[in-house]
Formats: structure tokens, C-alpha cells, sequence
């Protein structure tokens, strides 16, 4: 089940916890449970991935402060018919990290962390994760 529910997006959106959380997520997975199944599947592929991949700082620049394990994976539903799944990473700063000079990976110098492990993978992700989607949805209605 996914760890977060979200109604709203950006600023104005606001965190749902408890007994409603889990009643929402339920009624969800009642009307179709394809949808919700598979978007918490790959967001969490995502965020395991993302995290596998995420750079930690080198103790000779200073210690880590943990964003590396700062993924979260969620739902957001937005009105009036928009469910959505994501996953961040809530460390204030991990928009900001660049890959350095020292860094042990493959990705180039200068490059921002989570567009080059999170963001880019996620969009690749997307035409995928609708096709799977819609197979899923053809699978179950050939059974009805």
C-alpha cells in the first residue's frame, strides 16, 4: 500500500493519515485494483532504484546528512478525477545536489543528482507503467 496519500499538489496539498488513509486507499483499490497495484509497484522500483543509485558525500568533505535514504513513495489524487503516484526525496536540499569532480559513478561532472536518478528514469518509466496499465485492464475485462 502506498506510504503516503496526498490530496492536492504543491503547497496547497495536504497529507492524509489514520483511519481516512487507509479507507480512501481501500475504496481505491476496490474500484480498480490494477491501477493502484501496479503505480505502487513501479514507484517503488523507482525508489529502490534511486536509492541504490543516489550518492553519499565522502567523509573528507564532511558527513552525509542522509538524503540517500530520504525516498518516499505515495498516491496523490488531485480533483476532480486525477490519481497520481510519486516518489521523492524530502531532503530540503536534494534538488540541489551535484555530481562532483570525486565522485564515484558514470554520470558527469556538474549534473544534478536527482534529475540524472530520479526525475529522468521516472519519465522514461511513464509510457511503460500506462502500457502495463492497460494490459492489466484488458486482462480483466477478457475474464468478465
Amino acid at each position: 500500500m502506498a506510504k503516503v496519500l496526498k490530496y492536492g499538489k504543491g503547497r496547497g496539498s495536504i497529507e492524509i493519515d489514520g483511519l481516512q488513509r487507509d479507507l480512501i486507499l481501500e475504496t481505491l483499490k476496490k474500484a480498480e485494483p490494477i491501477i493502484l497495484s501496479v503505480l505502487e509497484d513501479e514507484t517503488e522500483k523507482l525508489a529502490k532504484s534511486s536509492e541504490d543509485n543516489w550518492l553519499v558525500r565522502q567523509s573528507k568533505y564532511g558527513q552525509s546528512k542522509g538524503s540517500k535514504f530520504a525516498h518516499r513513495t505515495g498516491i496523490r489524487i488531485l480533483p476532480p478525477y486525477t490519481i497520481e503516484a510519486f516518489v521523492e526525496n524530502t531532503a530540503e536540499y536534494a534538488w540541489a545536489i551535484k555530481i562532483g569532480a570525486e565522485s564515484e559513478t558514470n554520470l558527469r561532472r556538474g549534473q544534478r543528482l536527482a534529475d540524472k536518478v530520479l526525475w529522468s528514469p521516472a519519465k522514461q518509466q511513464a509510457d511503460k507503467i500506462l502500457q502495463r496499465i492497460a494490459m492489466e485492464t484488458i486482462k480483466n475485462l477478457r475474464r468478465l
